[in-house]
């Protein structure tokens, strides 16, 4: 990084600095969503990071835009490269309400919640597979590259009843950040 680069960067650190109340914390509904793959139903850990009394009433996974071009194998002779697995509870008393349909070869599932509120977490795993003809794993093996793009939304409620929808995409290392943008002194 050159002289001019490390100066600029510091001085808008600073800068940023001073325009933010002094112990001030991101605050309003969030969430993390992280993908884990595994040979017994790839995972899903969802925690919800909120401040505020925000509860996660939806979520849902959306597949297409993976840099993987990722489905959900959930049935054999599909389109899923192998070992197909349908989602599954693994823990989490968040108040699980169901899921909709998760289609064999779909790339969407929504999950709705009652009872999600902030610092608990949710685990479930489901099987996805790439559809990449030179995948470094091979089909049945997601990397955290291959995730990278898929996106989740979120419907949260507020304990006064508000309405907050928040999304986020996978990164590189197959994790999604949502919400977030709001600071509290």
């Amino acid at each position: 990084m050159t002289r001019f680069r490390r100066y600029l960067v510091g001085g808008l650190s600073v800068a940023l600095l001073t325009l933010v109340p002094h112990g001030a914390i991101a605050c309003g509904p969030r969430l993390l969503v992280e993908f884990y793959e595994s040979s017994d139903g790839d995972l899903f850990e969802v925690t919800n990071k909120s401040e505020a009394p925000w509860s996660v009433k939806t979520l849902t996974l959306i597949l297409s835009g993976s840099s993987g071009r990722l489905i959900f194998d959930t049935a054999s002779g599909g389109p899923g490269a192998s070992m197909p697995a349908p989602l599954n509870v693994v823990s989490g008393d968040v108040g699980f309400a169901g899921a909709s349909q998760v289609d064999d070869g779909g790339e969407v599932v929504a999950l709705t919640f009652s009872a999600f509120l902030p610092g608990r977490m949710f685990l479930f795993s489901v099987d996805v597979d790439d559809r990449l003809a030179d995948s470094g794993y091979g089909q049945a093996d997601v990397s955290d590259g291959e995730m990278e793009g898929a996106s989740v939304h979120a419907e949260m409620v507020h304990a006064n009843g508000r309405i907050a929808r928040i999304k986020g995409a996978f990164d590189s290392h197959a994790i999604a950040r949502l919400g977030g943008g709001e600071l509290c002194a």
